[in-house]
């Protein structure tokens, strides 16, 4: 079991930003806050490497009673939530088992709190009425 995945399952995230996989990739995130205009998906860095530099970098993964959708091809859900700070936000994507495949933790987006699944898509939408897409074919999101 991988770094991310026994965070996940401890009901914890990194608190950096940063797209981060059950296979044990990470990626960093770039946003803009919580008006979510501006959204992508950067370099890779070495989660254990920022954990054994800082410990205590991680933060609560709460999902949002209305976070969660079920996709429409039937592999499995995304979910969203907030962290343990007014600030932070995640969405993630479950198989059809509900492991996880992958999380992004956002330190700046606010919760979100409603997930929608329509096509290939999933758009999250913080308690601002913000709302961020992202394409699950795209290759950072699409299972492997």
């Amino acid at each position: 079991m991988g770094l991310i995945t026994e965070l996940w399952l401890a009901g914890e995230v990194p608190a950096h930003d940063g797209l981060y996989r059950a296979d044990g990739t990470a990626l960093g995130v770039h946003i803009d806050g919580p008006r979510l205009s501006a959204f992508r998906v950067g370099e890779p860095f070495d989660l254990a490497a920022l954990l054994a530099g800082d410990p205590e970098l991680v933060t609560s993964a709460d999902p949002h009673p209305r976070g969660t959708a079920e996709l429409p091809d039937g592999t499995g859900y995304v979910c969203c939530g907030d962290g343990a700070h007014g600030s932070q936000g995640f969405f993630a994507r479950l198989d059809s088992d509900g492991n996880l495949l992958w999380v992004v933790a956002l330190g700046r987006s606010n919760p979100f709190v409603r997930a929608e699944a329509a096509g290939p898509h999933a758009t999250f939408t913080n308690n601002l009425g913000h709302a961020l897409t992202v394409d699950l074919t795209a290759p950072a999101f699409a299972p492997r």
